[in-house]
């Protein structure tokens, strides 16, 4: 499993770049923005892209039949699949880090309430991890290619899910009233659900797959 992190890192170097910049741009857009909505979207944004980087890493590995030399050595076609969705996990924990660390910051200094704050923490998480859990597998049943196609749609609904809120009139009004109730906490709890049910599934899947 070591070899496989070592293999994704060294291949995927330019593509966690232009990730990191990407998020940390977001995430400066988020707790730049006065409107909580707007916020909002800026934050699902930066972190939705956790699930593209393990997805690139499998793409590499198919192109080069990488995925076919691990066959030969002592690493299981389970700890294969484990080893992109730790990937994932590690991805998504770090963009959570970092917006939550500036989310509570932008809170002490005034600039939201710190119930606010607690809705885009318990926010990222939960989009980054279904991100992931989609795409990843996605990938190990239909490929990469696929893979790429489902990442594109998330990004794309998570890009509108601001202006649909608009459209709906959901007001920051709204957002702060449900952001001081406990069902905030749901969403990062039913994506770590559905992170580890994809998991099982793409293991059982990738088990039964012809290389």
């Amino acid at each position: 499993m070591k070899a496989i992190w070592l293999a994704d890192l060294y291949g995927s170097r330019r593509s966690l770049r232009l990730f990191t910049l990407l998020s940390m741009l977001f995430m400066l857009l988020a707790i730049s923005s006065a409107a909580t909505v707007t916020s909002l979207t800026f934050a699902l944004c930066a972190s939705a892209g956790a699930g593209m980087l393990p997805v690139v890493n499998l793409e590499a590995a198919e192109t080069s039949h990488w995925d076919r030399c691990v066959q030969a050595t002592p690493c299981t076609r389970r700890q294969a699949v484990s080893a992109r969705y730790l990937e994932a996990l590690a991805i998504v924990g770090a963009v959570w880090a970092y917006g939550a660390t500036l989310f509570c910051a932008k809170a002490a200094l005034g600039g939201w309430t710190w119930a606010e704050a607690r809705l885009l923490t318990a926010f990222v998480p939960a989009a980054g991890l279904l991100s992931a859990a989609l795409c990843l597998a996605v990938t190990f049943r239909m490929g990469w290619a696929r893979g790429h196609i489902v990442f594109g749609v998330t990004v794309c609904v998570v890009g509108v899910s601001g202006a649909v809120t608009s459209l709906l009139g959901v007001s920051d009004a709204g957002l702060g009233a449900f952001a001081g109730s406990v069902a905030v906490l749901a969403l990062p709890i039913a994506a770590v659900a559905l992170f580890t049910g994809s998991w099982a599934l793409s293991v059982r899947w990738y088990e039964k797959r012809e290389l």
